[in-house]
């Protein structure tokens, strides 16, 4: 074990075992520290406390800070003479925050469930990537009331007056996980039997939603319906729908085909993968080979949200690897938009109504739904009501 994975389960163990009148030493010991103001500062947190409570507020317009700052005091704890705030490796005296976060940080936030990115902070966060020190004066604009100051605040803290960056990591974690087990319950799904009310909320939800998750309703929504349809279509007799894997789950480590499986006879008999905002390529399409060898798969979609679908100057590629993979693999290769999948799978249920409590249920059970997605659930349902 490295002393970074040896520093982040001492913290989870503090943290998962925190009861909140330890939660409150913590933010007591950080409240009694101010946040220095930073260069053309606006809204500046009081203090220490309140710069990690900002950061956690903001998680749904940054949530690459937050990693970014557990990142840099993970750092810090396992390498104390290290400028935290050096965060290039290109840079004289520097390390890689990216790195570091994308190696070890981000795997451990997917892994506990907490506010993280794709890959990594800074792979979102690139108006963090000039090469300057993160001192007061670093220019940036992180969305967010105070982000900017709250960040810069608490870097400084870290580095110049030797704060504690154990405690900072405890309280950050620890607020980030209570205000998701503070939000506000769901509501429940109307019955809806009318198919264009269905997909009217559906891509309401997805357009308004933010935040970690998002990319994650389409799939919801489409598997909602498959639980309607293997019940009704023949094509499905005899066949069982798959649970949903994590979102974060690599397909070559799961061995699962697709976002959604069908199986029949305990075989891959049909999946599906939903790219988000992605255009088809030939090379989707080719990688199947890979993922459905050997196995008796009927049939296999690519979906994507995004609005062109295929581009104009991949439709002949992406046509000739569907011949290439159905010829290789005997499996039926369907590429479409997601939102026309919809419609049409919608329209082939006898009775819609059952696909929006099933897509609620979704909604409070996936782990890899956070708290602003069902906020935003909440908000169009009571429009709908």
């Amino acid at each position: 074990m490295t002393d970074i994975e040896k520093a982040l389960n001492e913290i989870q163990k503090s943290v998962g075992k925190a009861t909140q009148t330890q939660a409150q030493r913590w933010r007591q010991e950080l409240a009694l520290q101010p946040t220095a103001s930073s260069e053309n500062a606006k809204v500046t947190p009081p203090t220490i406390a309140d710069a990690v409570e900002t950061v956690v507020n903001n998680r749904s317009d940054n949530k690459y800070i937050f990693s970014i700052i557990l990142t840099a005091c993970i750092k810090k704890i396992v390498s104390p003479g290290q400028d935290i705030r050096i965060a290039q490796d290109n840079m004289k005296n520097g390390y890689s925050n990216r790195s570091l976060d994308q190696r070890h940080i981000t795997p451990f936030l997917k892994r506990f469930n907490y506010t993280h990115c794709e890959a990594s902070g800074l792979e979102s966060g690139r108006n963090l990537e000039r090469p300057l020190p993160w001192n007061l004066k670093y220019p940036c604009n992180p969305r967010g009331a105070g982000n900017r100051e709250a960040f810069l605040g608490l870097l400084h803290f870290i580095q110049e007056k030797n704060g504690n960056p154990k405690t900072v990591a405890k309280y950050l974690l620890f607020y980030d996980k209570s205000k998701h087990i503070l939000a506000a319950p769901l509501k429940k799904a109307p019955i809806e039997h009318s198919i264009e009310k269905i997909m009217q909320i559906f891509t309401t939800h997805f357009h308004e939603s933010s935040g970690q998750g998002k990319s994650r309703l389409p799939v919801l929504a489409l598997y909602s319906i498959y639980s309607c349809l293997v019940e009704e279509m023949s094509r499905f007799k005899g066949t069982k729908l798959l649970p949903l894997e994590r979102h974060t789950t690599a397909d070559l480590r799961s061995k699962s085909i697709g976002d959604i499986v069908v199986f029949k006879n305990n075989m891959p008999f049909e999946g599906v993968e939903v790219k988000s905002e992605k255009p088809i390529t030939a090379a989707m399409v080719n990688e199947l080979t890979r993922k459905i060898h050997g196995h008796p798969v009927n049939r296999y979609y690519i979906l994507t949200t995004y609005s062109e679908c295929i581009l104009s100057q991949d439709i002949k590629s992406v046509e000739d690897a569907v011949k290439k993979v159905e010829s290789e693999t005997g499996c039926q290769i369907i590429t479409n938009g997601l939102i026309r999948t919809l419609w049409y799978y919608l329209r082939l249920l006898s009775d819609p109504s059952a696909v929006l409590p099933i897509y609620a249920g979704l909604l409070k059970t996936d782990e890899d739904i956070r708290a602003e997605i069902r906020e935003s659930w909440n908000k169009i349902i009571s429009k709908h009501a």
